[in-house]
């Protein structure tokens, strides 16, 4: 007797149980009528997401080499090793539905001259990407709750840095603590 799906079960390749899974939760998924669009869209906004996780975490440490105080240089590390973090739980996601990582563009040179303006960047980075990740989760709730799940805990660390990094500006210049 043959049953739909459990061929996929038997099947052994290159990438073992881990591809198996994701074959038995495509097949899943096509059952329950869960199509390619959906599909398609979960991984651009994970691929996306990928990016701009790899590139924070790379400007974050830069950022972080070149800050003065030692206990601003900490807390932007730790900041850019939530955002590695990030990047590899955001790669499983994408390898789970079948996808590729995307290629990330090396290390860009850094345009601003002081500690605060390197901080006020990051700022503003991390408040750009807080509005994409609420549209994004959105967009994937309803056929991928768990990629929404993973999205809003981003959301939430990113809103953790952006205090993070309003209060070392604050710390930093006195004229900040009048933009917070």
């Amino acid at each position: 007797m043959r049953i739909p799906g459990i061929e996929m079960i038997c099947l052994i390749d290159r990438e073992g149980s881990f591809r198996m899974r994701s074959e038995l939760s495509h097949w899943w998924r096509s059952f329950l009528g869960i199509g390619d669009e959906a599909r398609r869209t979960a991984l651009d906004i994970l691929r996306e997401r990928y990016v701009d996780e790899s590139e924070h975490a790379k400007t974050f440490t830069q950022h972080a080499r070149q800050m003065h105080y030692p206990q601003f240089r900490e807390t932007l590390l730790h900041i850019a090793a939530e955002e590695t973090d990030h990047a590899a739980l955001l790669a499983k996601k994408i390898t789970d539905l079948g996808g590729k990582l995307p290629d990330v563009p090396g290390e860009r040179a850094s345009t601003e001259k002081s500690s605060w303006q390197h901080l006020l960047k990051d700022l503003s980075e991390e408040g750009h990407c807080a509005g994409e990740l609420m549209e994004q989760v959105w967009a994937v709730a309803t056929d991928y709750p768990d990629i929404a799940m993973l999205l809003e805990q981003i959301s939430k660390d990113e809103k953790k840095h952006r205090g993070e990094i309003r209060e070392m500006l604050m710390r930093s210049d006195a004229f900040a603590g009048s933009l917070a």
